[in-house]
């Protein structure tokens, strides 16, 4: 008999849609399909909460409305697919997309610009006005790189710690309660 509501020991999450475990853009079939950042991190959460009584299974609490044409197969492929991808390189689970590597480089460019202005700027005078002008051209460059320097402090570090805990559940059974 199925559990039709979770309890404290239960490595489990509850969806209103089981589209929202997925990125909700993603127009792949479903077994191709990732596990959204925050599906990802809630697992991970709950695995690190329950971890120590070695859990054998993942429940997932899905609407009774959705049983019929959700292909339980794909969706515990997809999952799979995604936590051993999570547990690998970030580069596999989450790459950057086209938009963040532009982003990247040009800010990066930017900030060599800067730093040669900003060099050229205080070679040329002593006036407080343009070290001040040649300081402002810097931090402008660094505010550049501002979200690159957020991807790495937010994700890559984290990723570095959390990629072996997720490796404990990624081939773990997944369930479907219809609730």
């Amino acid at each position: 008999m199925r559990d039709l509501e979770p309890h404290d020991q239960q490595f489990a999450i509850r969806v209103n849609s089981v589209d929202e475990l997925f990125w909700p853009f993603d127009a792949r079939p479903v077994a191709e399909r990732t596990l959204s950042g925050d599906a990802r991190w809630h697992l991970l959460d709950e695995w690190d909460r329950l971890r120590d009584t070695r859990p054998t299974c993942l429940t997932v609490y899905a609407p009774e409305s959705e049983r019929s044409h959700t292909d339980e197969d794909a969706v515990r492929v997809a999952i799979h697919r995604s936590l051993e991808k999570a547990a690998g390189p970030l580069r596999r689970a989450d790459p950057l997309s086209r938009q963040e590597t532009v982003a990247a480089r040009i800010g990066i460019a930017f900030l060599f610009a800067s730093i040669m202005v900003s060099t050229a700027l205080d070679r040329a005078s002593e006036s407080v006005i343009v070290e001040g002008v040649s300081q402002g051209i810097l931090v402008v460059g660094w505010v550049a790189l501002w979200r690159p320097a957020e991807r790495f402090v937010v994700e890559v570090v984290p990723h570095i710690f959390n990629k072996r805990r997720i490796g404990e559940f990624a081939d773990i059974d997944v369930r479907f309660a219809w609730v």
